[in-house]
């Protein structure tokens, strides 16, 4: 009983520190911080359950009871500690991919992009295509009215059949297509990321683009992926950045 109760005064303070400074927990903005105070409530919970089954009447109650209560405040504490497990993985897991991410700025006036393979967040399509003088631009894109106006020739990311179109769950032939097509004047633009892993996940596209990259460096050739801000989560956006050169065009 003694160890109970201690218990119980141990996770309540851990409780209270952990509310009174949720704002300064890591990654306490969103989903994270919530799931280790769910966490935390429920090992305190168990503990409380714990302490409280030392003092059921044990003549007033059968044991059938008395059995299933103590199992309760078990599965109360090993859920709690799974989910702070969770919680502690996942700030360890963002923590890894944590690395400084290139940036670069280029002017839209004055200079040129340099071959390589580039993320472009909330850059439009016209300033883009300004960075890339003397080279010939290809879009892939789910907006090819846009690149349309531009005069920008275009593969339409669709499930529609038609002249200059792939189907979004082909990236095999996309990158067949991108790896043809690639040289030292010729530039990309893929324009629908977030399409392309909504049909095919996360982890696909991101195989598929670092296999596009590792091409572009070996023809010399230019590959820019726009996303608009918000549209995908901290995490994806972290190895996105890892991956590729974060472009700023002013």
């Amino acid at each position: 009983m003694v160890s109970e109760f201690g218990m119980v005064i141990v996770t309540s303070f851990w409780l209270y520190f952990m509310l009174k400074h949720r704002k300064e927990l890591p990654y306490s903005i969103g989903k994270l911080g919530k799931i280790l105070i769910f966490g935390v409530i429920l090992v305190w919970t168990g503990f409380i359950a714990n302490f409280l089954n030392e003092f059921i009447p044990r003549m007033t109650t059968s044991a059938g009871i008395i059995r299933i209560s103590k199992v309760i405040d078990d599965i109360f504490i090993i859920i709690g500690a799974s989910i702070i497990t969770y919680y502690l993985y996942k700030v360890f897991e963002k923590e890894i991919i944590k690395v400084e991410p290139a940036h670069i700025t280029i002017s839209k006036e004055k200079e040129t992009l340099k071959p390589g393979a580039y993320l472009a967040l909330s850059q439009s399509p016209r300033d883009i295509v300004k960075v890339l003088k003397d080279k010939r631009v290809l879009a892939i894109t789910r907006h090819p009215e846009v690149y349309n106006n531009l005069g920008i020739p275009y593969i339409w990311i669709t499930k529609m059949e038609g002249d200059n179109t792939i189907y979004p769950t082909n990236l095999p032939k996309l990158l067949h297509t991108m790896v043809t097509k690639a040289d030292k004047d010729t530039a990309f633009i893929l324009d629908g990321l977030e399409y392309l892993i909504l049909e095919n996940g996360f982890d696909s596209v991101m195989k598929f683009l670092s296999s596009a990259k590792d091409y572009m460096s070996m023809k010399n050739s230019t590959l820019i992926v726009t996303i608009g801000r918000g549209t995908l989560d901290e995490h994806q956006l972290a190895i996105l950045k890892r991956e590729l050169e974060e472009l700023e065009i002013i």
